[in-house]
């Protein structure tokens, strides 16, 4: 990857106020510009207003800083849900979001994920193709069954150690909870996720507390060059706190270890 396809847009001169804005609910702004802004969420924090978290979202966050920086309120592209952390993607103008939401409906928008997994894969590399849909014993729950949706799930292990793992996923599909419910349906899902199976005494003794999926990577064309842009979202603390507890972050080949860097970074943008 090409150091220069890797989205760091112009700062326009942060300043300390600036940081402020949206570093209060533990939100990092990764990179912007007049037709897109990226930012970091945290786990824990839901996406966008819902019946049962009317305020305090993410959403909510970007709005304020919009409002306070004088610009038109952006139009959120896709969520995350709410322990998962990562890159999530807003549309500054009615131009950029006709643009990248026709890029997501024609699946040209790549998103990658890190997971933590509480198991092991079946091979160093391969795709799930299986289809889902809800359990009618568990509505919370998604499940393989023939009489579910086609999804499709990509995934490469990059570091297994004493019946634990991590490994890079790219859904290939948009279903709800497909990364979640195919690891699962390998016997291997996310770390400290209680709906699939994935929380136990081995993953509490390590400290996880929550779901361990992160949105690490999304690519895209820029609306107004069509340049391809690839946006990385370090690992937050409590993920390679959770990697060194279970000796998987030097488990990694040299090369593979490279996805892992940098640690969380401090980059903001002004208004």
């Amino acid at each position: 990857m090409d150091d220069a396809d890797i989205a760091l847009f112009d700062t326009k001169g942060a300043t300390i106020e600036a940081r402020a804005r949206l570093a209060a609910p533990g939100i990092v702004i990764l990179a912007e510009d007049d037709d897109v802004l990226a930012v970091a969420k945290p786990a824990g924090m839901v996406t966008h207003p819902a019946y049962r978290h009317p305020d305090g979202t993410l959403t909510d966050a970007v709005f304020a800083y919009a409002d306070q920086c004088g610009l038109a309120r952006p139009w959120l592209l896709h969520r995350l849900d709410r322990e998962t952390s990562g890159v999530v993607l807003f549309a500054r103008n009615e131009r950029a979001r006709r643009a990248l939401v026709r890029q997501i409906e024609q699946r040209r928008v790549t998103k990658r994920y890190l997971a933590v997994l509480a198991g092991t894969l079946p091979a160093a590399e391969d795709e799930i193709t299986a289809p889902l849909c809800r359990d009618p014993a568990d509505r919370r729950r998604v499940i393989v069954s023939l009489a579910g949706k086609p999804a499709i799930t990509r995934y490469r292990l990059l570091a297994a150690r004493d019946g634990h793992a991590l490994a890079l996923v790219e859904p290939l599909t948009g279903r709800t909870h497909q990364i979640r419910a195919h690891l699962a349906s390998l016997g291997a899902p996310v770390a400290g996720d209680a709906t699939y199976g994935g929380a136990s005494e081995a993953t509490r003794a390590a400290g996880i507390e929550r779901t361990l999926l992160h949105a690490w990577e999304l690519a895209f064309r820029l609306p107004a060059t069509g340049k391809q842009q690839t946006i990385l979202a370090p690992l937050p603390p409590d993920m390679r706190a959770a990697l060194a507890a279970l000796r998987l972050a030097d488990a990694t080949t040299p090369e593979r270890a490279g996805l892992l860097e940098p640690a969380w970074s401090d980059h903001v943008s002004g208004c």
